[in-house]
């Protein structure tokens, strides 16, 4: 939603973007979720643990699965959405949930005047913030991670370096948890054909965009 609003009708068909950046980063993830299960012991989660809010949780990458649903009331009847993703990184620290989520990019100077990361960012790591996740049978599979906090946490990776250029991370607040269910509903709404698509009005969107050599409504 907010990248293009153009691409869920590619997404309602199952249709995958694939450019090289995102290659860049998929290895990039691999190679650190390889290192991590290889350098760290894991620890069975129990549900003692996972309800007391003031004992630390640190989640092997990769590694919890998320699910957010929710049920829309509409005139001609009830619609229900139900996101399912793979957070980068998921630990409770001091009370606090976060969620940590790498992002690469070939041109990281472009991040130095933003103050908070761009929307479709921002979302995703809502959305994670905003699911179950699936913490294995021993806990009952999908739960709650009870914090008294939420933070969010977007790591900007420089694709030539691989290290981090910059760091945005902040507590979610309720104008962050009123963005995200304002573009959950418009999201249902254009899936539904409910409401029109629009456009960026952006050709380097476009041109940077998985979808741009299929899409009829690029900007070229």
């Amino acid at each position: 939603m907010g990248y293009c609003e153009f691409k869920i009708p590619f997404l309602i068909e199952g249709v995958k973007a694939k450019t090289a950046q995102m290659a860049i980063g998929s290895e990039f993830h691999e190679d650190l979720e390889k290192i991590e299960r290889a350098s760290v012991v894991a620890v069975p989660l129990t549900v003692e643990k996972l309800l007391d809010t003031k004992s630390d949780l640190d989640f092997i990458r990769e590694d919890v699965t998320t699910v957010f649903e929710h049920e829309f009331p509409f005139s001609s009847g009830k619609a229900k959405l139900s996101l399912f993703g793979r957070a980068d990184k998921v630990f409770r620290q001091d009370e606090v949930l976060v969620v940590s989520d790498d992002k690469h990019t070939a041109n990281p100077g472009r991040y130095d005047f933003l103050r908070e990361p761009y929307d479709d960012q921002l979302l995703q790591v809502l959305a994670y913030l905003h699911s179950r996740y699936n913490l294995g049978d021993a806990v009952g599979g999908l739960s709650e991670i009870p914090h008294t906090k939420k933070m969010y946490r977007v790591n900007i990776i420089d694709s030539r370096t691989r290290a981090v250029y910059k760091t945005y991370q902040e507590y979610v607040t309720e104008e962050h948890t009123g963005m995200f269910i304002v573009s959950v509903v418009e999201f249902t709404m254009k899936c539904l054909k409910l409401d029109e698509l629009r456009h960026h009005n952006s050709k380097s969107r476009c041109k940077a965009c998985g979808y741009f050599g299929d899409c009829s409504n690029a900007l070229r």
